[in-house]
């Protein structure tokens, strides 16, 4: 209370004040797109001679989609053949699809695939509905530990993660939750420091490392299915799944699964937790499957763990182990169990450990070392790989060595060592140089293989790429090879040939898509599951800030490949791209796609001379400054300027300018002179008559 203005200042605790989330976008502004249809392709032939054996191979490869308001009708196909042979079509899935957007989830029906977060992903042909994390603004995807604290004063909370800050804020006296934070990465405990008015700092440090199967308090992930299991085998049981994942605390994360099918069960639960020893994941799941003559009872037991030692910059990125008794069997076991065709082949885990460790030197470059071992029930024996790293730059040039060693135990046993390095070299220190590179790969079995090369880009847009090597092997001599690539507005386009001492190869190949549309066919380069479609009428050659390569068409349509679903996405045209005849009213615009859209945008646009018309009276006196200039449609064209000049847009090889002021109005006829395409502007002298207004 301030006595001398009889005011009452109220400061209220940043923690009670409701604040929107970073990355929000009002579900109002989501937009289902256009009805249409379209073809990602991907095309490749490929032709080989070997001492007189000549084959040829050519592959289709086909993602197909039709949209209709918010649905989303999906299929990928593929053709392939070989000379001598009957080309074959295979339909490799088709489903439809749409959000659910009451309850930030997605609806699917067809050929599918099951969520893999918990229970082993499979085909299957049924139903699913699956929550869709892109919905949710950032702040509530993925996992990062709520930030808490008091302050004393209005003062600024900084949060660092390695060293560098990626969160500063204000806040008012009293509790703060600091909940939008983005750490980088999956691990790397957080500092955060409080900066008082007064300018004491406190600080403290906030444990952080993240799993796949942790999530933020209150945040749930879920995944129902039903149908039908869908195999290579001739058993396919019809069954249904469940999975839900949901945030009991700010660091504790519970999980769990059920799957019910013919003759089998299975149920897993799960705890995530974050702590100052690291990120520590560890669930168990049971199973149950009656085959004939054999009933199997089992449980497999997943512990994963991931930290970074931000002392020594250690990160371990992912720890996992498993350990599955000899009754367990997941469904994709239980139904080869079953089936008479594979007769169990399937090989079943007994037990998995994982272990990826990254080493940070600084300037030095970085170590890497990766360890996987798995054993087996039935099949015996174990497999074992081991990768060990290290890369590193000199200047421009950079470098690595690697080592690498599979073991396989068992009746089939083998073992094999091999050591790679490689060196590469700009020439020049332009982000664009031409770059020479050499690699050199040897194994314990005696093979031996040496390549260098050069490559690089062709043009100032980096559309145009090359690449010239050559090979030596210790068994099967020296190879030359030479490559081509061009990103085209319509496609992309690659070439090869290669040739040794035993033949030759040569192969060709175009990506790209297809799309139909309400203004027609539009060719585009190979598109994401969610894209737009932009017109600019009547401009060939727009290009646009995403993509170098994409420019419009001769009727003014390009297709943007990639858009972010549920959220902004800024379209901008590059405005040198358009020459001097062309003018845009605005060279930006936002879309909000849902996923799967296919979004249309339009630019208005015009096309035009631009004239700079040195205007005299017809008693030779000049415009005076302000005056503005008007077609014959009593449009404004522009404004006179000190020197009795004025610059118009778009106006006729022919026509009539009326000139007014406060004062007075001139008019007077013009005609153009042939167009000269390589001036900004072209000056144009002009007579008109004063008159009375």
């Amino acid at each position: 209370f301030d006595v001398g203005t009889l005011s009452l200042n109220i400061s209220v605790p940043q923690a009670y004040v409701p604040g929107r989330s970073r990355g929000y976008v009002d579900p109002s502004k989501w937009d289902d797109g256009e009805v249409a249809a379209y073809s990602n392709y991907q095309a490749n032939f490929s032709h080989d001679s070997d001492s007189g054996y000549n084959s040829a191979y050519y592959y289709l490869g086909l993602r197909n989609g039709f949209n209709v308001g918010g649905w989303r009708l999906r299929n990928e196909s593929a053709l392939t053949g070989r000379r001598g042979t009957k080309s074959q079509f295979t339909s490799n899935r088709t489903y439809v699809q749409r959000d659910l957007r009451g309850i930030k989830g997605t609806l699917s029906a067809g050929e599918l695939y099951s969520a893999g977060e918990i229970f082993d992903s499979f085909r299957f042909v049924g139903v699913q509905v699956g929550s869709d994390t892109g919905m949710l603004p950032d702040d509530e995807v993925g996992y990062a530990p709520v930030v808490r604290g008091i302050a004393q004063s209005n003062a600024v909370v900084e949060v660092r993660q390695n060293g560098y800050v990626i969160y500063s804020t204000t806040v008012t006296p009293g509790a703060f939750e600091l909940k939008d934070i983005y750490p980088s990465g999956s691990n790397g405990d957080l500092e955060i420091s409080i900066t008082e008015s007064d300018g004491s700092v406190r600080r403290y440090t906030q444990p952080y490392s993240f799993l796949p199967v942790m999530i933020r308090r209150g945040s749930i992930r879920y995944s129902f299915s039903a149908g039908q299991y869908h195999g290579i085998g001739e058993v396919r049981p019809k069954f249904a799944q469940g999975t839900v994942v949901y945030g009991l605390s700010d660091n504790f994360t519970g999980y769990g699964g059920l799957i019910g099918a013919q003759n089998y069960a299975a149920i897993a639960l799960g705890v995530g937790f974050n702590s100052r020893l690291g990120g520590i994941s560890f669930d168990v799941t049971h199973s149950q499957s009656n085959v004939p003559g054999r009933k199997a009872n089992g449980q497999s037991f997943r512990f994963l763990y991931s930290k970074t030692l931000a002392a020594t910059d250690t990160t371990f990125t992912m720890v996992g182990y498993r350990y599955s008794t000899d009754g367990f069997r997941t469904l994709s076991q239980h139904v080869d169990d079953t089936s008479s065709r594979q007769g169990g082949g399937m090989r079943r885990q007994k037990s998995r450990i994982d272990l990826n460790i990254n080493q940070s030197l600084g300037r030095n470059g970085s170590v890497y070392a990766s360890i996987g071992e798995t054993s087996y029930w039935n099949r015996g024996g174990t497999s074992r790989n081991i990768q060990l790293g290290y890369s590193g730059s000199l200047k421009n040039i950079s470098y690595s060595v690697a080592l690498a060693r599979t073991e396989e135990t068992g009746p089939f046993g083998r073992i094999d060592n091999q050591i790679s390095a490689t060196v590469s070299i700009p020439f020049g220190s332009s982000a664009r140089a031409h770059r020479a590179y050499s690699n050199v790969t040897a194994s314990t079995r005696g093979d031996v293989r040496v390549q260098a090369g050069v490559s690089g880009f062709l043009n100032d847009r980096n559309t145009v790429n090359y690449s010239v090597q050559g090979e030596y092997q210790k068994d099967n001599g020296g190879s030359g090879a030479v490559g081509l690539g061009w990103d085209t507005p319509m496609a992309k386009l690659t070439s090869n040939y290669s040739q040794s001492g035993h033949g030759k190869h040569v192969d060709v190949g175009a990506t790209g898509s297809i799309v139909a549309h309400r203004g027609g066919i539009t060719l585009g380069q190979p598109v994401g599951e969610t894209f737009a479609i932009v017109e600019v009428p009547g401009v060939k050659g727009a290009r646009f800030d995403s993509s170098t390569a994409v420019s419009t068409d001769r009727r003014g349509y390009a297709v943007l490949p990639y858009a972010q679903p549920y959220r902004y996405n800024w379209l901008n045209i590059d405005t040198e791209s358009l020459g001097n005849d062309t003018e845009i009213t605005e060279n930006a615009k936002t879309i909000v796609p849902t996923r799967g859209a296919i979004v249309k945008t339009r630019f208005a646009a015009e096309t035009g001379r631009r004239i700079q018309f040195d205007v005299t009276t017809t008693d030779g006196k000049k415009v005076p400054l302000g005056a503005t200039a008007y077609d014959e449609d009593d449009k404004v064209l522009g404004m006179v300027d000190n020197a009795s000049r004025v610059l118009v847009f778009g106006v006729k090889d022919q026509g009539r300018l009326s000139i007014r002021w406060s004062e007075g109005t001139c008019e007077g006829g013009y005609v153009l002179p042939q167009r000269n395409k390589a001036l900004m502007y072209e000056r144009v002298a002009m007579s008109c008559r004063m008159g009375n207004r």
